[in-house]
């Protein structure tokens, strides 16, 4: 059986692109190395961004995948002294990415998508009228392959679109699950509130992520930066359940992840392969945000296939257009998030002084995390930007006397 597209990945970024192509009528094929569900190391922020996206195609997220809602960030620095950033509204939802990951693969199936998991792809053979992917599973044609597989991807290896990384091209996180009693929550640690210490990680920070019955403590940062990442997360673990009058953590499971670095645009399609997500470096330097960015390039992704399908266009330039929509939607974001992460890590001690005293600075988070801006339109347009937060931070200096 020849396929429409063939999804090499069943992550955010595979499950959008194969659910939208599967509700547009198109046959569809998602295949994954791992057998699922599956754990991935991640601290599962889900933004308010995100979640947008979700809804624009009609997925919205059962209540038992959401661990805990967001509202603030606790932050520290070199200097020890944490303070909290609060929002308004939520900003982001904490979900279990085996479950989150899971049931987007399921709603493909639903619309219709094949889904094959524990099934790695060996080999690829690209024709002028479509792609030949070769797995321990046996032999799939397709007229489009999108490469959906991760930071690693097996699909941009074969097809050139990339070449192995150097140690200051990729990241590097490290996470693990800790339980926690319900009587901690609410008396040494909040829920809503998401921890993150800025302690001398190049480009990076530790993290604790507030789940139902655990805590998620993880470090991520530039992988030329870093030595004996199991031993700083140890250091992060002690200090942190002694500052929070916690008993110590036995770290079990520790699992690390591979993250891209978006330094500078590379090709993300080849005749007729798209990458979409990690497998395309689609992800923020500074946070190590990926989820959104994966949503919103798989879709992108389905619905240049879509068009070719549909409508009989040239795939060239089709392919050529989905270059230019993720360009135009969060290329130029992703380019300045890591000028931004270079400059706050070269300035993190007056970047959380200057943070703790103006109340806009919560305004900021929630303005990101909704997508309501993002850091290219931060840094190409200072002004404006500064503008806003001074008004926001002068109402609520005059409605606090008030």
């Amino acid at each position: 059986m020849a396929y429409d597209v063939i999804i090499a990945g069943s992550g955010p970024a595979g499950s959008m692109a194969a659910f939208v192509c599967a509700k547009a009528g198109l046959e569809v094929l998602v295949i994954d190395k791992l057998r699922f569900p599956r754990n991935k190391p991640c601290g599962g922020a889900l933004s308010v961004r995100s979640q947008r996206v979700l809804q624009s195609v009609g997925i919205s997220l059962p209540l038992e995948i959401t661990d805990q809602v967001i509202s603030g960030i606790e932050f520290m620095g070199p200097d020890l002294k944490p303070f909290v950033a609060r929002t308004s509204q939520p900003f982001a939802k904490i979900v279990k990415r085996y479950l989150f990951d899971d049931y987007l693969v399921k709603q493909a199936t639903a619309a219709g998508a094949r889904f094959i998991d524990n099934c790695p792809l060996v080999r690829l053979e690209i024709f002028a009228d479509r792609v030949v992917c070769h797995t321990n599973q046996g032999e799939f044609s397709g007229r489009f392959l999108i490469g959906a597989d991760g930071a690693a991807s097996k699909v941009a290896r074969i097809t050139g679109l990339r070449s192995p990384e150097k140690s200051d091209e990729i990241g590097i996180a490290l996470e693990v699950d800790v339980p926690v009693s319900d009587q901690v929550w609410n008396t040494h640690l909040d829920p809503s509130v998401l921890v993150v210490w800025m302690l001398n990680i190049p480009f990076g920070y530790f993290w604790a992520f507030p789940r139902k019955i655990s805590l998620s403590l993880g470090l991520g940062g530039m992988a030329a930066g870093f030595r004996n990442m199991r031993n700083l997360l140890k250091g992060f673990s002690r200090m942190f359940t002694r500052r929070k009058g916690l008993p110590p953590f036995n770290l079990h499971n520790i699992r690390g992840q591979m993250l891209p670095l978006y330094k500078q645009q590379k090709p993300i399609t080849s005749n007729r392969v798209l990458l979409t997500g990690d497998a395309a470096g689609f992800v923020d330097t500074f946070t190590g945000q990926g989820i959104c960015y994966a949503l919103e390039s798989g879709l992108l992704a389905a619905q240049a296939v879509i068009k070719v399908r549909k409508h009989f266009l040239d795939p060239t330039k089709v392919l050529d257009q989905y270059s230019q929509l993720v360009q135009q939607r969060f290329g130029d974001e992703l380019r300045c998030s890591y000028s931004v992460a270079r400059f706050i890590h070269s300035h993190v001690h007056g970047f959380l002084q200057t943070s703790r005293r103006l109340k806009c600075f919560s305004k900021v988070i929630f303005d990101l995390a909704s997508g309501k801006t993002d850091y290219y339109q931060i840094i190409h347009n200072p002004l404006r930007f500064s503008a806003s937060l001074f008004i926001h931070e002068l109402q609520h200096r005059l409605h606090r006397r008030a």
